[in-house]
């Protein structure tokens, strides 16, 4: 029988499953930290007091501590934090972290064989394919499809009126996302794809995953994969006969260095995980940059001053690319609501870290959050500064791996440059032609980060036209 990093790289599934199944607990006894309620463990904590309980922890045990949650099925794990933890987890020296084994507990039939899932040897191969859909090349036909998109929709919005903003932002990228993602024009075919995709991220957070009835999120959130997969099969022989500008029509198109084309159920597992990648990390990232901009009124006017800088209407990859302040912007907001504030891994060999040894079959928990917010690293870093990450400051070059919003090493989100552009596209639009203001008398996000950092309030805004 092959060794589970064998298995791993290989992905060699059944080998994997037998080996989650058969696998001991680690013993964490020596492990500072509190583990709170049997079962709900840190759940409240982590889901409601974030922040607070992480630097809490952090004070009084250092940058080594174990937690215990429902998401975890119960299980203890542990976590690191800082800069350097970043760089342990993230390079993966002696390749002693899996992606596969920690991601597994939410993604489990749902991104099975995602790259983000995938490890070593199995993983290289797979994202050396994949990089071409985000070359200029690919992103250039992406703006063609976008902006006229993304402009439209933001001309429908209401003015002059506080209304939640969330649910028309991400239908709005929805509907981008199935003309980039799928090249789909039919609203009846882009809606039902786009129901069963919330689905399917609704049943990440569900803990109790294959054990609940047909009602609950996971149970749906599979069904949904099933719907998009059954499209995607059925129209992979249509994309690789005549292609479109579309992610779909490129995965069909690929092949690996010795000419081989993507199979079917490579091109489903990517498929889904380029949206989940590419989708809502997006509209996280959008929603924090609203937030930021309405209650920052004179750096909207500074953005404003930059996107009037360009004349056209629909603007193209030089005019993104030259919106050096606009970068800076959509950097900060990644920086204080970063998408996935938690990445998990999962230990295959003992590690060694912060004076303790982490044990084999540990489930390891990384915090972007608790990076991005340390004082070591950032001036201020409870308050909006795009100018932080001006090449006069460059606060974020001080080490590697502080501020990782898109991961680091191997790992490192390939949709970075797609999800800035898109931003950047969104932005363009819309302070070309609206002022967004916020009524909050506080300033502050609200928010939770399950499954994603998104508003757990709406995001209520006013839109007033110029």
């Amino acid at each position: 029988m092959p060794s589970i990093s064998e298995a791993l790289s290989n992905h060699n599934l059944p080998t994997i499953r037998r080996y989650q199944r058969s696998v001991k607990k680690p013993d964490l006894r020596h492990i500072p930290g509190n583990t709170g309620f049997p079962i709900l463990g840190n759940a409240h904590n982590l889901l409601f007091d974030f922040e607070r309980y992480i630097e809490k922890n952090y004070q009084k045990h250092g940058n080594v501590f174990k937690f215990k949650s429902i998401a975890t099925l119960g299980t203890e794990g542990v976590w690191l934090l800082g800069p350097e933890a970043n760089r342990l987890v993230l390079q993966n020296e002696g390749r002693k972290f899996s992606n596969f084994l920690g991601w597994d507990i939410a993604f489990k039939g749902l991104f099975d064989n995602a790259l983000l899932e995938q490890d070593f040897n199995h993983h290289k191969a797979n994202r050396k394919i994949l990089q071409t859909a985000f070359k200029k090349e690919a992103i250039q036909s992406h703006i063609e499809i976008m902006s006229p998109v993304l402009k439209q929709g933001i001309n429908k919005w209401p003015t002059n009126k506080t209304y939640k903003s969330f649910t028309p932002l991400k239908e709005l990228l929805l509907e981008t996302g199935s003309k980039v993602f799928f090249g789909l024009e039919s609203k009846k075919e882009s809606a039902k794809l786009n129901k069963a995709f919330i689905s399917i991220i609704y049943g990440i957070a569900d803990p109790f995953k294959e054990k609940g009835p047909f009602f609950f999120p996971y149970a749906k959130g599979v069904q949904g994969r099933k719907i998009i997969s059954d499209y995607i099969f059925a129209n992979i022989h249509k994309r690789r006969e005549k292609p479109g500008n579309d992610i779909f029509s490129q995965l069909c198109q690929m092949t690996d260095e010795h000419g081989t084309s993507l199979s079917d159920s490579d091109i489903r597992d990517q498929m889904l995980f380029v949206l989940f990648a590419a989708h809502d990390t997006t509209t996280s990232t959008l929603c924090s940059l609203l937030h930021a901009i309405a209650n920052n009124q004179s750096w909207q006017s500074t953005l404003r001053e930059e996107m009037n800088q360009f004349n056209g209407e629909l603007p193209n990859y030089d005019d993104l690319a030259a919106m050096e302040k606009t970068s800076w912007t959509i950097k900060e907001a990644l920086r204080m609501y970063p998408p996935l504030g938690v990445m998990p891994r999962y230990t295959i060999e003992e590690v060694e870290f912060g004076g303790y040894t982490i044990p084999a079959n540990s489930q390891v928990m990384i915090s972007a959050l608790f990076s991005h917010y340390s004082k070591d690293y950032w001036s201020h870093p409870n308050y909006f500064d795009p100018l932080r990450f001006s090449p006069q400051r460059a606060e974020d070059k001080k080490d590697f791996f502080q501020y990782i919003p898109f991961g680091g090493g191997a790992h490192k989100c390939l949709g970075l440059h797609f999800a800035e552009v898109q931003g950047k596209i969104f932005l363009f639009h819309l302070l070309k032609n609206y002022r967004v203001e916020s009524l909050s008398k506080d300033g502050q996000y609200r928010f939770r980060w399950v499954p994603l950092t998104f508003p757990s309030d709406g995001l209520p805004l006013k839109f007033k036209r110029l």
